[in-house]
């Protein structure tokens, strides 16, 4: 590459993962941080610069694009400014002459009454419609939303989420999805491509608690949250309204149909078998200690 590649939202969970397998694949990086102080930890995990800005103030986005030879873009979660913000950095992307952008959007965008999902099915016709070498990739849920429930789910053996019990999902370890971008990033095979990444297995929550009840040597049963609880915790957690209003729309729609697909895209991508659930659930109790 005669230029880095300029990544979006890398100081968040999905974007250090994707930061860390691009970084594998000896791709130079530059990240796009708000903070100064975020540089340190991101330079140590592989990036090679950084161009502070921020993806609601478009005029950063001149500066950060600079010599940039590609561009891989992760917006902010359920973000009301998804569309704007992309189209913003698309239109930088072409006066920057940017040889490839990478837009990480979702699985099943058609699924329009999500919000999120709406704003990122216009984003990807903006892309598509811009006349630069583009690949969109699609990921379903993550295998890692298990993470922050994993101290009841040992405590109290609960896996307990906010929709049907019975609801199927093809959740996809972070992992693969990470070193599945650094793939695309890397080859010129997937321009022009449109990919959904799903995981192997289609689970319900049933599913996961058995399996983890195997993994951990202890009972665990799956529970539905009701909605109404769910919001109630997250406005204690500081939620904004619109951020819970958002929840509430995906999380209504996971309960009425489940999020399936399947993982034959992500394995031709990565030339392997996509992670298990089983293998991410060991993995998180070794890393916890269990």
């Amino acid at each position: 590459m005669s230029g880095p590649l300029l990544l979006t939202g890398a100081n968040g969970r999905t974007g250090r993962a994707i930061l860390e397998k691009l970084a594998f694949a000896k791709i130079p990086v530059r990240v796009f941080i708000r903070d100064e102080a975020q540089a340190e930890e991101l330079l140590e995990l592989g990036a090679n610069e950084y161009a502070i800005g921020n993806l609601e103030q478009f005029d950063t986005f001149a500066d950060a694009m600079k010599g940039a030879e590609k561009v891989l873009h992760i917006g902010p979660p359920m973000h009301a400014g998804e569309l704007e913000t992309t189209t913003a950095l698309i239109g930088e992307a072409k006066k920057a002459r940017v040889d490839h952008f990478i837009y990480y959007s979702v699985m099943h965008p058609l699924a329009r009454i999500i919000r999120h999902h709406r704003l990122k099915l216009d984003a990807e016709e903006r892309l598509i419609d811009s006349g630069l070498t583009h690949t969109i990739l699609q990921p379903s849920r993550y295998m890692q939303h298990l993470e922050p429930l994993w101290q009841r789910v040992v405590n109290d053996g609960v896996h307990a989420m906010p929709f049907d019990v019975n609801q199927r999902f093809n959740v996809v370890d972070l992992i693969d999805l990470a070193e599945a971008c650094a793939v695309v990033a890397g080859s010129a095979r997937y321009n022009f491509g449109t990919y959904e990444f799903a995981g192997p297995e289609a689970l319900n929550q049933q599913d996961m608690a058995q399996i983890i009840s195997q993994v951990i040597g202890r009972s665990v049963k799956a529970e539905a949250v009701p909605i109404e609880a769910m919001k109630e915790k997250a406005r204690a957690a500081g939620a904004s309204d619109d951020r819970i209003e958002q929840m509430e729309l995906m999380n209504t729609h996971y309960d009425a149909h489940g999020f399936r697909s399947n993982s034959t895209i992500l394995e031709c991508i990565l030339g392997r078998p996509a992670n298990s659930f089983a293998s991410y659930v060991k993995r998180l109790a070794r890393a916890k200690g269990v």
